[in-house]
């Protein structure tokens, strides 16, 4: 409590510069290369997980269509419309999803390759791209 009194100026310097630390650190964590490459990723995930969804509702509406298609002469042309809708929005929307994919796979390469010295490239590719693994065994019919 001595000290506290007579070095006031000082704690409060210490304080202050310990709130600076805790502002800054996770700021410089942020920009490291792993750091980096671990968000972007998580963004290839996150878009191919949206993907599988969009593939899976294409899919369910493609069913349902057909299955209207089976009793069309029963069936309200306009729910048949809708249904036919349906599939071209879901097939457009699977569409863009992908597209999605593809960008956010080129934006983790080129972190690998900005980032990353060449002798790490190959390795970190087959781990978060294990697709651009190139196969060498012979082509065939």
């Amino acid at each position: 409590m001595e000290s506290l009194q007579s070095d006031w100026a000082l704690w409060a310097a210490i304080v202050a510069l310990l709130l600076a630390f805790l502002t800054i650190i996770p700021k410089l964590l942020q920009r490291t290369s792993r750091s980096k490459l671990n968000r972007v990723f998580a963004g290839v995930k996150a878009a191919q997980k949206e993907l599988q969804k969009s593939t899976r509702a294409a899919k369910k509406a493609e069913k349902k269509y057909e299955k209207l298609l089976v009793r069309a002469d029963r069936v309200k042309p306009r729910v048949l419309q809708e249904a036919k809708e349906s599939v071209a929005d879901a097939k457009a929307l699977a569409k863009i999803l992908n597209d999605k994919v593809i960008v956010a796979e080129t934006h983790v390469r080129r972190i690998i390759y900005d980032e990353f010295p060449p002798e790490k490239h190959e390795h970190m590719r087959a781990k978060y791209l294990p697709q651009d693994i190139i196969d060498n065994r012979p082509f065939s019919f």
